[in-house]
């Protein structure tokens, strides 16, 4: 590692899956919704601007980095020439489960670098409040935990540590959704909501190893609703019944 790279902020992504790096391992073979991924691109992209230094994965299942490796060469490093893809992978490529890699991960990384977390909604708080302890500023995907004790845990561990704690709603940025916040305002005031979501069936089959198990879809897919319906009115709704 060099000296320059070294001053640059350093990224940790932590989970080897379809939104990090557009990996997806499936019994029936489906192809992942995000071929070349969505984080690591970024990181590649941000380092190209001179942002980002060092850039690692990390993962408890070490044999898939090569497969992994291998599709961020060919949907991205053999489509961007001259795109610096390079990732320091946790852990080795021949240990098939090491449930300490990604504590190991963290621990190469220094204060003030950044941790991004795309892993089962059941694994957030653990990975999160690790990162925050390392003094790593932390973003993690919707839902960020699934209990508010959970949640008020890492918003304490954050302001110890005086770094930035995010959640990741990326339906903030996603053209449909900004253009219908702004229609809605721009019909007076707010009376009625209703929301529907639907997705490929295959990403039942990515999904299936957690998804309805250790969360389910009221917590990964309907908190974009509930941010969205917040983001519209401008305000917290207070629950009449649950």
């Amino acid at each position: 590692m060099n000296s320059d790279s070294q001053r640059k902020l350093g990224v940790l992504m932590v989970g080897a899956g379809e939104y990090n790096v557009g990996y997806v391992q499936t019994e029936h073979g489906a192809a992942p919704d995000k071929p070349a991924g969505v984080v690591a691109l970024t990181l590649f992209d941000l380092r190209r601007r001179g942002l980002v230094g060092r850039i690692a994965l990390a993962d408890i299942n070490g044999t898939r980095m090569p497969a992994v490796r291998a599709g961020i060469q060919s949907k991205i490093g053999d489509v961007y020439q001259g795109l610096d893809t390079s990732l320091d992978c946790y852990p080795e490529d021949n240990v098939e489960s090491d449930p300490e890699a990604v504590t190991k991960a963290i621990a190469s990384m220094s204060p003030g670098d950044a941790c991004i977390v795309f892993t089962p909604d059941n694994t957030h708080f653990q990975i999160a409040m690790a990162a925050l302890q390392a003094g790593l500023h932390v973003l993690v995907a919707k839902p960020l935990v699934k209990t508010l004790a959970e949640h008020q845990q890492l918003v304490q561990a954050a302001g110890a540590q005086g770094v930035v704690l995010a959640v990741e709603f990326h339906k903030r940025f996603d053209p449909m959704y900004s253009d219908a916040a702004c229609r809605a305002k721009a019909l007076g005031p707010f009376s009625f909501f209703s929301a529907y979501m639907a997705q490929p069936k295959h990403q039942l089959d990515t999904f299936k190893r957690w998804a309805g198990i250790a969360s389910d879809i009221s917590f990964y897919l309907n908190s974009h609703h509930i941010d969205i319906h917040s983001w519209m009115v401008g305000r917290k709704a207070v629950p009449v019944s649950v």
